[in-house]
């Protein structure tokens, strides 16, 4: 079954208890897709020793069997969710792979096309971004 991380970027610094409620609103949101298990990424603890996966504030992570209609929704339930709480953007991660979508996101064949191919093959687990680009959309492989 595949993963993948979604990272809400506030487009202003918040403290971490408005990060976290932006990811709860997120989540309820995506639990609205059949299909889609929803959740909050868990810390691990630091230090030598301890696993090399990171997870981010506002960090959720999404399983479920994917389609190519189950990901035009969650890309939908993003984009629409940017907008609305006016969000710089939102991460869609696999391993070192990801997919960045705005509130003005056009979800157009070539953004779908992008997402699919976060599913390709497995990846390592999420890491912390590499510094945030003006917005649009991007994939890093």
């Amino acid at each position: 079954m595949s993963e993948l991380s979604l990272l809400i970027e506030p487009s202003t610094a918040l403290p971490a208890e408005r990060v976290d409620g932006l990811a709860a609103g997120l989540a309820d949101d995506l639990r609205a897709v059949r299909g889609l298990r929803v959740a909050h990424a868990q810390s691990p603890a630091d230090g030598p020793g301890k696993s090399a996966q990171a997870w981010e504030l506002g960090m959720l992570v999404v399983g479920g069997l994917f389609s190519a209609s189950t990901m035009r929704a969650l890309a939908q339930v993003a984009v629409a969710y940017a907008d609305r709480v006016k969000a710089r953007s939102i991460r869609i991660r696999n391993g070192d792979r990801e997919v960045v979508v705005t509130g003005d996101t056009r979800l157009d064949p070539a953004v779908l096309d992008r997402l699919a191919q976060l599913l390709d093959e497995p990846s390592a687990p999420a890491l912390p971004a590499s510094p945030p680009d003006g917005g649009g959309t991007s994939v890093r492989s």
